[in-house]
């Protein structure tokens, strides 16, 4: 890695460490309100999450957000069965309705992106699980556009789920080992969880390989 790299990585990380803090700050109080709120639904609590996760993944909404509280308000194993359940169903869900029922609005809807991902479609007959499964390690990419994108593609629904259950394991892992850290933010644990989602997140970008797998359009 070239050292500008390296000097703009560890500045991500300290300015994602400051904002976490002044946000830990902020909404403290607001965030313990949620969770008591959520909390008071007692046993219906994994599966209200779960749905939450569904929707907000399946519709394009920040489902960060209830795969955060979820990590928050539920031991790790639960959490991360939750939301890789969830997570796998909202995106069989897109890919199902980009296919069959909403075609030609999500064609209209997203026309820029379309037309980039008409070229990405002609990459999806040879290597179509490796190419949905680095995609889906690239976090930077919007979880949805995969989703109504693969929809509007040819490729086959089979290695789509696969290479996405797969695919959203790791970075899953991570979010609920970072979120489960920010209850002390000023810990090793805290500071190993920003270098390792923030380096997670751009290691894929980093590599020849994976850029030639997923975006060669040749």
């Amino acid at each position: 890695m070239k050292k500008g790299h390296v000097i703009s990585l560890v500045l991500v990380i300290l300015l994602i460490i400051l904002a976490t803090y002044f946000i830990e700050k902020a909404f403290s109080f607001n965030i313990a309100k949620l969770e008591n709120y959520i909390g008071s639904f007692g046993s219906w609590v994994p599966i209200l999450l779960l749905v939450l996760i569904i929707i907000t993944s399946s519709v394009g909404l920040i489902f960060t957000i209830p795969v955060a509280i979820t990590a928050l308000l539920l031991n790790s194993y639960i959490a991360f069965f939750i939301s890789i359940l969830g997570l796998t169903i909202g995106a069989a869900i897109s890919f199902f309705v980009a296919r069959y029922i909403g075609r030609e609005y999500f064609e209209n809807r997203f026309r820029k992106n379309v037309e980039k991902l008409k070229d990405y479609d002609k990459t999806l007959s040879h290597e179509e699980f490796l190419r949905v499964f680095f995609l889906r390690l690239i976090t930077l990419i919007p979880y949805e556009l995969i989703n109504i994108g693969s929809g509007l593609s040819r490729i086959k629904f089979l290695p789509f789920i696969l290479a996405t259950l797969i695919g959203i394991m790791p970075g899953t892992i991570i979010t609920i080992y970072f979120m489960k850290s920010t209850q002390n933010i000023f810990s090793i644990q805290f500071l190993f969880a920003s270098i390792l989602i923030m380096g997670f997140s751009l290691i894929p970008l980093f590599s020849r390989k994976i850029r030639k797998i997923v975006f060669n359009l040749d």
